[in-house]
């Protein structure tokens, strides 16, 4: 359990807690989600079949999104789970309100108030399949590309990397053809890379496509959900980057 989950005097975690912040859109709208992806992984838990949304205002920025943090929504909103012996899963912020997400063991047996937060509207509905942090809480596509370049990133980080400098980044893929391959890469040629067909030594063909660019976020998130769309319109899967550290 994290030293925050000891300090609120939780019980110790159902499954091993792994936090994340990442961006989206809420439709047009641009959002931000805050969740524990070992619950999206451990999804659904037959013994939490409750799912309770808390529904919380708060000041926004031109984009909707929060100014400030909701940490003391946040904690008091973690106290009431924990009363009801449930699990808090993360929640999404936009459009100036921030829906916070747990699971809880039963139905409660009176209308869930959450102290010190006077504008909250909680709701409680059945939901075993955990339908709604399966679908919606969980990273998408393009979240979880940015998830992954976040893993690189924060080893290039560990080494003094400056991402903005440029630098040579290698993309590979996989294809189970030559000619979805020559395809894929010709569409990558187009955009300046240098691309090589060639088997991988287990039945499949590896694409590997270069090019000149610093490694810098959000560009570099723009940039490599770009090369994935490119390599999937053609069937082939999306394997990542790499690249040498730039000082």
């Amino acid at each position: 359990m994290s030293l925050f989950g000891r300090l609120l005097g939780r019980q110790k975690s159902r499954w091993p807690e792994s936090w994340q912040t990442y961006p989206g859109f809420v439709g047009d709208a641009a959002a931000l989600w805050t969740v524990d992806l070992g619950a999206i992984d451990a999804a659904p838990v037959a013994s939490l079949p409750v799912r309770l949304d808390v529904s919380v205002p708060y000041p926004a920025d031109v984009d909707g999104l929060p100014t400030g943090h909701l940490v003391e929504a946040e904690v008091a909103i973690r106290s009431v789970v924990d009363e009801l012996g449930g699990v808090y899963l993360g929640r999404v912020a936009s459009g100036g309100r921030c829906r916070f997400t747990a699971h809880l063991p039963a139905q409660p047996s009176a209308a869930v108030h959450v102290p010190g937060l006077a504008d909250a509207v909680a709701t409680v509905e059945d939901d075993p399949h955990w339908a709604y942090v399966r679908d919606t809480l969980a990273p998408d596509a393009r979240q979880h590309r940015l998830l992954a370049d976040r893993v690189v990133l924060d080893a290039l980080a560990s080494a003094g990397d400056r991402f903005d400098v440029p630098r040579e980044v290698e993309h590979l893929a996989f294809f189970a053809d030559e000619g979805t391959a020559e395809a894929a890469a010709g569409d990558l040629r187009a955009e300046g890379f240098t691309t090589a067909v060639g088997p991988d030594g287990t039945g499949e063909l590896a694409l590997t496509a270069t090019r000149t660019d610093p490694v810098a976020p959000p560009r570099l998130h723009n940039l490599t959900w770009w090369v994935q769309e490119a390599i999937e319109r053609h069937g082939g899967t999306y394997d990542g980057w790499s690249c040498a550290v730039a000082f």
